[in-house]
C-alpha cells in the first residue's frame, strides 16, 4: 500500500479547503467600492467625482469624514415603473395648454387694452371702478387668475419631471449607447445599504455611527436589446441613524 500517495490528497484538499475559507473570509459586499469612493471623494470635496454616481452629499465641514465603514446589511431591492416618459409628456401637454391659453389672453387684452389701463390705474389708486370697465375689470381678474393656474400647472409637472431625470440619467450613462430617458419604459430599483461607520466629526472627535444609504438604478426597455438593459448604481440619500 502506498501511503504517502494517500497522505498527499488529504493534504492538498486541507489546503484547498483552507483557501477558500481565506478567499471567502477577503471577499466584500458589491456595494462596498462605491461606498469607498463616495466618502473618499466626500472627504476631498471631489465634487466633479461626485457627480458622477451620487445625488447625495456628506459635507467633511458639517457632517465630519468617514475614516472608515463595516457593511451591516443591504435590503431587498424596491422596484417602481419608469415615469419619465409620463412626467415629460405630461409637461409638454401643460406647457402647450399654457401658451394657449397666453395666446387666447394676449388677445382679449389687445382688445381691451385702454379699459384694462384704466382699471388698473384704478386699482393702484384704490378707487373703485363703475360700468363697463366693471365688467372688464372682473374679466381681467379672471384671465390673470386662470394665467397663474395654469403656470403653476406647467411648473408643478416640470419639477416632478426635474426631481425622477437626473438620477435616471446618471443611472443611464454606463451604456454603450445614448439613451434619451424621456422616451424608453422600464423601471427604477433601489435598495437600503445599512453601514457602521467611523466618522470623525468637524471638531476632530471620533465616533461610530450607524447610517443608511439607499442606492438607486435605472432598468431600461430598448429596442437593441432583447432583456431589460441595467444602468449604474446612484447615491440617492444618506440617513444617519
Amino acid at each position: 500500500m502506498y501511503r504517502p500517495k494517500s497522505t498527499s490528497v488529504i493534504v492538498s484538499a486541507a489546503a484547498l479547503l483552507g483557501l477558500a475559507l481565506i478567499g471567502s473570509a477577503c471577499s466584500s459586499a458589491p456595494e462596498e467600492p462605491l461606498l469607498r469612493q463616495f466618502f473618499r471623494a466626500s472627504q476631498l470635496r471631489d465634487n466633479a467625482t461626485l457627480a458622477n454616481f451620487s445625488a447625495a452629499t456628506f459635507d467633511p465641514r458639517t457632517d465630519g469624514v468617514v475614516s472608515g465603514f463595516d457593511i451591516v446589511s443591504v435590503g431587498e431591492e424596491r422596484r417602481q415603473p419608469l415615469m419619465l416618459k409620463e412626467l415629460a409628456a405630461t409637461a409638454d401637454q401643460a406647457r402647450i395648454a399654457d401658451e394657449e391659453y397666453s395666446k387666447k389672453m394676449k388677445e382679449y387684452q389687445d382688445a381691451n387694452l385702454a379699459a384694462i389701463e384704466r382699471v388698473l390705474k384704478a386699482e393702484t389708486a384704490g378707487q373703485p371702478v363703475a360700468g363697463r370697465d366693471a365688467a372688464v375689470q372682473a374679466a381681467w381678474r379672471r384671465w390673470r387668475d386662470e394665467a397663474s393656474a395654469s403656470s403653476k400647472v406647467v411648473s408643478d409637472a416640470r419639477a416632478k419631471l426635474s426631481a425622477e431625470r437626473p438620477v435616471v440619467e446618471l443611472s443611464a450613462q454606463n451604456l454603450n449607447q445614448a439613451v434619451d430617458v424621456t422616451s424608453v419604459q422600464g423601471e427604477t430599483v433601489s435598495k437600503d445599504v445599512t453601514i457602521m461607520a467611523q466618522v470623525r466629526s468637524p471638531e476632530g472627535a471620533t465616533a461610530e455611527q450607524q447610517m443608511v444609504v439607499t442606492l438607486t438604478r435605472g432598468m431600461f426597455t430598448l429596442p437593441s436589446a432583447a432583456e431589460p438593459v441595467a444602468g449604474r448604481w446612484i447615491i440617492t440619500k444618506i440617513e444617519k441613524s
